[in-house]
């Protein structure tokens, strides 16, 4: 009896103790459901701020989506088809802006909202900006004073197909493997971007400026280039294949195993290009090019006297 009476006071902290684990388990998950309940709520408003007619209150919102991403990382993928869904609704047909009109503030909005975000959250998100009409986009990065660079403009993997990207800011824009097959970025710019591996068959880049971008592996045959800026453009193992390079800017380009058969060089600047290896079998025009200090080694469809 003795024994049993001292470990009456044992076996009540016992219990005191499975209570307590268990109250706070319901808790923590009327917390969740409580949380959850939250995040639905600002949800559902910001999508109703999105059907408004007022700019402002799209506008509030676009940014209260942005700022349920940056809380709620899981329903990323949910805002991200949403709001390219939100871009190609409201983009349509001439709503994009004409050639002498800027493009409407919500939907430059929801554009820096996408450009902003970590697209390593994207997970199943619908990112298809395809037939968009984004007639002069403005810029969409940001200035980071910690790492003292540009950060954002993150599309890599997007699909561009068939834009109109015509005189869009794209500088340092992130678009390596973005989809771009026949989209115009006519006088667009894209200085330093990354659009390694993209696709940009048939697309319309003439009088854009490509400077310093890395355009490795891009596929691009029968794109445009006409008077485009490619100084110090990363061309190295380019599908360049029928493509019209008439006039374009290349000098310290380099072009290492690009893809230049049946393209057309009339009056190219290739002065001090690296083009070792690049095959230019059947290229139009090539002797309008300015070939000055370029390197040609091991190049295909050269006279074998200008080999260097």
């Amino acid at each position: 009896m003795a024994l049993a009476a001292s470990s009456i006071p044992g076996i009540a902290a016992l219990v005191a103790l499975l209570f307590t684990w268990v109250s706070v388990g319901q808790t923590g998950a009327q917390v969740r459901i409580a949380e959850g309940g939250l995040v639905t709520g600002r949800f559902n408003a910001a999508i109703e701020n999105l059907a408004a007619s007022a700019v402002d209150i799209r506008l509030g919102g676009i940014y209260g989506l942005e700022r349920l991403m940056r809380d709620s990382p899981d329903d990323q993928p949910t805002v991200v088809t949403v709001l390219t869904a939100y871009v190609r609704e409201h983009t349509r047909g001439s709503a994009g802006g004409s050639a002498d009109t800027r493009l409407a503030t919500d939907v430059q909005a929801a554009m820096t909202v996408l450009a902003n975000r970590d697209p390593s959250r994207d997970g199943s998100g619908d990112f298809d900006l395809r037939n968009v009409h984004l007639r002069h986009l403005g810029y969409m990065g940001r200035w980071d004073r910690a790492q003292q660079r540009v950060i954002g403009i993150n599309f890599p993997e997007a699909d561009f197909s068939a834009a109109d990207l015509t005189e869009a800011d794209l500088d340092h824009a992130g678009l390596a493997g973005a989809v771009m097959a026949g989209t115009t970025l006519r006088e667009a710019t894209l200085n330093g971007a990354e659009l390694a591996d993209a696709v940009l068959t048939d697309a319309d880049l003439a009088r854009s400026r490509l400077v310093r971008t890395d355009l490795r592996r891009i596929e691009a045959s029968g794109a445009h280039f006409e008077d485009t800026y490619l100084t110090r453009a990363d061309l190295r193992e380019a599908r360049l294949q029928r493509a019209s390079l008439v006039r374009a800017s290349l000098p310290g380009a380099i072009l290492r195993g690009a893809d230049l058969r049946q393209a057309d060089l009339r009056d190219a600047d290739f002065t001090g290009a690296d083009l070792t290896g690049a095959d230019l079998t059947g290229a139009k025009n090539l002797s309008t090019a300015d070939f000055a200090d370029a390197v040609t080694k091991g190049a295909r469809g050269f006279p074998s006297q200008s080999q260097r």
